[in-house]
């Protein structure tokens, strides 16, 4: 959402920047008149953000924390450098310089207002912003309080909070947000697909009439049915959620990305095989189309898209070093956007060398043969010969699963491997296979040697 400016052209006074792997929205917002700009939940990769400041010769002064965030590392440190204020909500208390606002406080920016609201429920600490500009529909940032078509989820601070914080949720929800215009855009934090709370819905922004009048959860004004229907709701959490907390609540090392990202460089073979038998863990690149051929056999398959870093946070640990295997030095860029987004710092390099160079140095090498749902129909109507294990999330499971199948969610396929028989052959189905490739290359790091991968995964299955 550009708008332009009638003397000296465009300027983004608000702008949404969204990372569709992770589901997460931050945002831009600026007084063209005093060329003064804030960011709200600035992702690490601060570099888009100053760029899209300097074109428009706009000054960044603050960067907005609406809570400590659990999905993804904040940038807001990293605009420390370069002079950014940061600004977080009351008994935030992070362990770097902030300035903690109070609920109805209120900043101007030349034409932008800003006044925020303590909405905690998500988190104790939580902030909502209503911003108003010059010429522009008035808006609340509501962080992950409020979504399209959902709330946010108040157990990520542990089971006996979660009551307290469901009810505070209520507060927030009917008391305080509720209580603006109908004609107030709503703009959240997070966007479909994000695990912040269950069945958001896939359009960018709504209204506070909108919600008040279709948000399945704002039809339970009572409190006690409201806190029992979002506690009976929750989604999963991913493993690595407790590590960003921690991490932006201590401040995360400071990378200078506010300076550019500048990706990380080449690897000779030598040097990544000297730091593969060293611990660190190569994670291919592959394509879809690529899943048949041969793979250095200790490698993670997690095939190039939106979501690299957010399935890395669901099966690496929090200390791993990684080396990148892919040819393609803009891909190993953009992989390594998305690691250093979810707090993998030790990015060696990648490496372009095809699974004969790493035979060569003594490495295992093998495939994953995809198998169709057919064939897995077949087979495991003679039992013995197949293990199938289902690695989606447990809401999926109980919404339909193949009868012989065991339930394995992704993020524990590594800690129960040893749960299997390694002379039997194993097939891994998802969804649709991403997943399932995923699961399929951390079975055979964990030395199974016949795995197979269902190509289709349950959407085909169920369509056979």
């Amino acid at each position: 959402m550009i708008q332009m400016h009638p003397h000296t052209g465009f300027y983004p006074m608000f702008q949404r920047y969204f990372d569709a792997g992770l589901a997460q929205a931050s945002y831009l917002l600026a007084c063209d008149r005093v060329r003064e700009a804030i960011l709200i939940d600035p992702r690490r990769d601060v570099d888009v953000y100053v760029a899209a400041a300097a074109q428009s010769n706009l000054k960044i002064v603050a960067a907005i924390e609406t809570h400590v965030h659990a999905d993804f590392v904040s940038g807001a440190r990293e605009l420390q450098s370069i002079g950014v204020e940061t600004l977080a909500g009351p008994g935030s208390s992070l362990k770097f310089p902030a300035r903690e606002v109070h609920h109805d406080e209120r900043l101007a920016f030349g034409g932008l207002t800003l006044r925020f609201l303590h909405t905690p429920g998500h988190t104790p600490e939580h902030i909502s912003i209503v911003a108003e500009n010059r010429g522009e529909p008035p808006r609340v940032f509501t962080g992950d309080t409020l979504f399209v078509g959902a709330v946010g989820r108040p157990d990520l601070l542990g089971e006996s909070l979660m009551p307290g914080l469901a009810a505070q949720l209520h507060e927030s929800l009917f008391h305080t947000l509720l209580t603006l215009d109908d004609d107030v855009q709503v703009h959240p934090g997070h966007g479909a697909g994000s695990l912040c709370g269950a069945g958001i819905g896939v359009e960018p922004f709504s209204t506070i009439g909108r919600e008040r009048a279709s948000n399945p959860l704002l039809a339970y004004t009572d409190r006690d049915q409201f806190v029992a229907m979002v506690l009976g709701d929750l989604p999963e959490t991913p493993p690595y959620f407790p590590r960003m907390k921690r991490i932006n609540a201590a401040g995360p090392p400071l990378l200078h990305l506010a300076g550019g990202y500048r990706g990380m460089g080449p690897l000779d073979l030598d040097t990544a095989a000297h730091a593969v038998r060293n611990g660190a863990v190569a994670i291919d690149l592959c394509d879809d189309d690529e899943v048949c051929g041969e793979h250095l056999s200790t490698s993670l398959r997690i095939a190039f898209g939106p979501k690299i870093g957010y399935w890395a946070g669901w099966v690496l640990g929090a200390d791993s070093r990684i080396v990148l295997l892919t040819p393609d030095a803009g891909r190993a860029a953009e992989a390594g956007r998305q690691l250093l987004r979810v707090g993998f710092d030790a990015i060696e390099g990648y490496v372009a060398a095809p699974s004969s160079a790493w035979r060569a140095l003594g490495f295992p090498v093998s495939r994953v043969t995809q198998i169709s749902v057919a064939e897995l129909r077949e087979r495991l109507e003679h039992r013995g010969e197949l293990t199938l294990i289902d690695v989606r999330s447990e809401r999926e499971w109980n919404a339909g699963h193949a009868a012989e199948a065991i339930h394995v969610p992704i993020g524990d396929v590594n800690a129960r491997a040893t749960e299997f028989n390694k002379d039997s052959a194993i097939a891994t189905i998802c969804e649709g296979g991403y997943r399932s490739m995923l699961a399929a290359s951390i079975l055979i790091r964990a030395g199974f040697p016949n795995v197979l991968n269902v190509a289709g995964g349950m959407a085909a299955f169920r369509n056979r």
